[in-house]
């Protein structure tokens, strides 16, 4: 696998059309500042992202007609202003992308053994701002969640919790399987380290209860060892489900 390849992590089960999960969290950044006598540049925005299905259609699929889902995802990172998030004019994406049922596996590998990277897709539509009212289609045959949607990746490999974890989602109280996985990158003067954690439920719609990324950067001179390694910026997310609903519309409308 390419060190660039992409997950589709975040859409683990399909549930009754008309499904919503709602989740909130926070987006925290961390930047050196080397000489600053104020210390590391810290930054916090709240993020919210939701998902729905909203409607079902049969369309063509690697040569043969399948039932296919209409999943909408809205992110929305800001900071929060009279009660609700100001986006600005990037700080907001809408993805309304027609997938077909019989990629959505839950698992981290298909029934070949092979790695599931990424979610496939018949047609897609994207708008990012409010100032453009018009979709934009998306060209590609796949959901490239990340990073532009969220920060959760492929792993090659995750580990599965021994025991179960409660989440609580709402007000309820959510048994959940705890999944984690990592991924480093390192060249001759950078070094980055993508760390994860999932909570899969099957109580939730779409299968995900909560989940935390971390990204970490260090850089060093090209000829320097190793051990030279400083810190240069720090991410963090961290990310809950906070409402479930069923009647769920779409907000993004296409021909």
């Amino acid at each position: 696998m390419s060190p660039g390849a992409f997950a589709q992590g975040i859409i683990w089960s399909l549930p009754e059309d008309g499904s919503l999960v709602h989740y909130e969290g926070t987006y925290r950044q961390v930047e050196a500042q080397p000489g600053s006598s104020e210390g590391n540049l810290e930054m916090e925005w709240i993020r919210h992202l939701t998902i729905k299905s909203v409607g079902k259609e049969d369309a063509e699929f690697k040569g043969k007609i399948e039932p296919c889902r209409w999943i909408e995802i809205k992110v929305q990172t800001g900071r929060v202003k009279d009660g609700l998030i100001a986006t600005g004019t990037v700080g907001e994406r809408i993805y309304k992308v027609l997938v077909p049922e019989s990629a959505v596996i839950g698992q981290t590998r298909n029934s070949e053994g092979l790695p599931v990277t990424f979610l496939p897709i018949v047609r897609g539509f994207r708008k990012t701002n409010d100032k453009d009212p018009t979709p934009k289609e998306i060209t590609s045959k796949v959901l490239q969640v990340y990073p532009m949607i969220s920060l959760v990746r492929h792993y090659k490999d995750m580990t599965r919790g021994s025991v179960p974890e409660v989440v609580q989602v709402g007000q309820e109280d959510v048994q959940c399987t705890k999944l984690t996985g990592s991924f480093e990158q390192e060249s001759q003067n950078d070094r980055v380290l993508h760390e994860t954690t999932l909570y899969l439920s099957d109580a939730v719609p779409f299968g995900l209860a909560k989940w935390t990324v971390k990204i970490s950067q260090e850089a060093k001179g090209e000829v320097e060892p190793r051990s030279e390694f400083q810190f240069v910026s720090e991410i963090t997310v961290d990310m809950t489900a906070r409402r479930i609903e069923s009647n769920a519309r779409s907000e993004l409308v296409v021909q």
